[in-house]
């Protein structure tokens, strides 16, 4: 079918009568760019690559708390507490990280397979499924790609469920023939019965690279038992292969010998020369055989394996996951990955971070690492890790000091005060990032200085000393609004503008105002204010809500009580009490959550029973549906209280209150 003019017309005549254009025509009218693109996955909500690299939100980082010695201008790793999908388009801007990424291992949490029936219908514990979850994964796909050394790879750990989808989409990203493998890897193993299938027993990696020359390190293992996966002692075989070769002939312990007919001997001459030195060749004269000549020869041929086999990608030798955090990968896991496709000091990211395994075996494998995750636990666990690396790794007794490394906020902000305090250039980088504005140099618009352009419009960055009220809007109207076209953009601290509307129309032309820390993100992007929501159970650590726009942190109210009992029914020995009397979620939101208890926007309460004082190091955490269980009470055993603990209260929008007690602090009650 061609586009000709009739069809033309016809087209135009469905246009016109607001009828839909049949789905047949998409390829006349829209035509794959890459001819070699051979199939495409097509669903409903797919965005284009154009689309998605332009209109991404991108927040800046605001160091949060730095750990060892960072210094100005060195590197250091960091550790990213966001929306994957911002701080990957923000990573774009730096040029440190764009294009300088040696290796990507993702493990979205879909991936660990994990399934929960309601009422006979499989359901996932992550909040985007089918297509939603698909087109989640590609976009962020798409900006990793971007972020990738030309001769780096990309490694994702993904179920049956959506395994082919994600590879069609990995093929149109990368390119089908820089797909590699599918490597097969095992995962928690359940022996149901009843089931009416075959219980699943494995993962699979997805391994790309950005193109055809990249970092492939080849890597062995311990001889395993093809059959039990239990290692063994290496054995003595038969030295032929088949297939014929040439020069067929060997000369073997000073005799020329053919090969079987049909067959080759496996090794080189050369090779053979340096077993026979090694003892790893011996003559079987029990056993005759005919050669490729006809002749029939005694004795055969036969070398001793190695202790060590090449790995392929059968990779079933390693658990599926390490007990600790849900779905924790073993470190053994990305070990072999990170050996296998990066050199040290080269750098390494994870933007599903969960556990911080990736991290972790980066650093014990000296390389650099960037992570992300949008959970306030995952980041807290993943910090726990890395300051205790003599705990994790193989029961290693000597610690490893980690390089410094920084922890980030990104999307989420601490103290809306800072944007009044840091100095002016930081301000207008800070505030212009934000939005996504292009600084520009020299642009004036009737002699008043302008700082930048969004959507072809003028953006001035009101000063965060002064107030922005109707009456500036006056004067800057008579000064530049008959040279603007329709709009201009306004930036300014919610704090410092005196009035409540979004934008003040002049004479037809309209003053937005794009107020920190949220502001009009339905004329930015389209698209609601929203951020992802933390857990208040395990069974919703999984979850993935998409994050748009941005905010400064809002510590929640609390009220709480701190004692010591004895409990009447536990066989222990005096607990420590935290009983949470009164919780609220302060929110500054155009649309904030309604909760009907406001306990119920407690996330969850996490506590460092020997606090040093430096570094919040968790020892353990208590969700909302645990916590509410127990009358809203959470209770540490006494006996294992250090002389301080730091309690944090973090409320389902990711704000946090922290405190500090002291053993005295919990007053004995009986």
């Amino acid at each position: 079918m061609e586009l000709d003019d009739e069809l033309k017309q016809n087209i135009i005549n469905l246009i016109r009568q607001g009828r839909r254009i049949p789905v047949a025509y998409k390829n006349l009218l829209f035509p794959l760019e890459d001819k070699a693109q051979e199939i495409e996955l097509i669903y409903g909500i797919k965005e284009r690559k154009e689309d998605i690299l332009a209109d991404t939100m991108s927040v800046p980082f605001q160091a949060a708390k730095k750990f060892g010695n960072v210094k100005e201008g060195e590197w250091h790793n960091k550790l990213i507490f966001a929306d994957n999908i911002q701080a990957l388009k923000f990573m774009l801007k730096d040029p440190e990280i764009k294009g300088k990424v040696k290796l990507i291992y993702i493990d979205p949490p879909f991936g660990t397979g994990e399934l929960y029936d309601a009422a006979g219908v499989p359901a996932y514990s992550a909040a985007l499924q089918g297509a939603e979850f698909v087109e989640f994964l590609r976009k962020r796909l798409i900006l990793m790609k971007e972020l990738l050394a030309d001769d780096g790879s990309i490694y994702v750990r993904i179920d049956y469920h959506f395994g082919h989808y994600v590879k069609v989409v990995m093929d149109e990203i990368f390119g089908k023939n820089n797909f590699r493998n599918e490597i097969i890897i095992n995962r928690s193993k359940r022996m149901l019965k009843g089931l009416r299938k075959y219980n699943v027993s494995t993962d699979s990696l997805l391994f790309y690279t950005k193109k055809d020359l990249f970092e492939f390190n080849e890597l062995e293992r311990d001889r395993i038992c093809s059959l039990c996966g239990q290692e063994r002692e290496p054995t003595w075989g038969p030295m032929h292969s088949p297939g014929i070769r040439r020069p067929p002939e060997r000369k073997i312990f000073g005799r020329v010998q053919y090969p079987p007919k049909d067959r080759h001997w496996t090794f080189s001459q050369k090779r053979i020369d340096e077993m026979i030195k090694e003892n790893r060749i011996r003559m079987n004269e029990n056993v005759t055989y005919i050669d490729i000549q006809g002749n029939q020869v005694k004795g055969m041929p036969e070398f001793l394996q190695s202790d060590t086999a090449i790995i392929d990608t059968n990779w079933t030798d390693i658990t599926g996951y390490a007990r600790g955090y849900p779905t924790q990968n073993p470190i053994k896991l990305l070990k072999r990955i990170i050996m296998a496709s990066s050199k040290k000091g080269e750098l390494v990211l994870d933007c599903f971070c969960g556990s911080g395994t990736t991290g972790v075996a980066a650093e014990i494998l000296g390389r650099r690492w960037i992570m992300v995750d949008s959970s306030k636990l995952a980041i807290y666990v993943t910090i726990k890790r890395i300051l205790n690396l003599k705990q994790e790794i193989e029961n290693k007794v000597k610690p490893l000091k980690p390089n410094p490394f920084v922890l980030y906020n990104a999307g989420l902000y601490e103290d809306h005060g800072f944007i009044l305090k840091i100095g002016e250039k930081q301000y207008k980088q800070f505030a212009m990032e934000l939005f996504q504005v292009e600084p520009k140099t020299d642009f004036e618009v009737n002699g008043l200085e302008m700082d930048g352009i969004l959507f072809s419009c003028p953006v001035k960055v009101f000063s965060q000393k002064g107030y922005l009220t109707e009456e500036y809007i006056d004067e800057l109207h008579e000064t530049v609004g008959q040279q603007l076209k329709g709009r201009m953009f306004i930036i300014a601290p919610a704090s410092r503008v005196y009035f409540l509307q979004d934008y003040v129309e002049r004479e037809g032309v309209r003053y937005y105002i794009l107020r920190i820390p949220y502001s009009v993100i339905d004329e930015l992007h389209k698209r609601s204010f929203k951020r992802p929501v933390q857990p208040t159970s395990m069974a919703e650590i999984n979850q993935l809500i998409e994050q748009v726009g941005f905010d400064f942190i809002h510590p929640p109210n609390v009220r709480a009580e701190y004692y010591k009992m004895k409990p009447k029914d536990k066989l222990l020995e005096e607990e420590l009490v935290i009983e949470i009397k009164d919780f609220e979620a302060v929110q500054r939101s155009k649309e904030p959550i309604e909760f009907k208890n406001p306990k119920d926007a407690l996330s969850m309460v996490l506590v460092d029973r020997n606090y040093n004082g430096e570094y919040f190091n968790m020892t353990e955490y208590f969700f909302q549906d645990e916590i509410k269980k127990e009358d809203w009470k959470v209770r540490i055993p006494d006996a294992s209280a250090g002389k301080q603990i730091m309690i944090i209260y973090l409320d389902v929008l990711g704000n946090e209150r922290s405190e500090v007690k002291s053993s005295d602090d919990f007053k004995k009650r009986s």
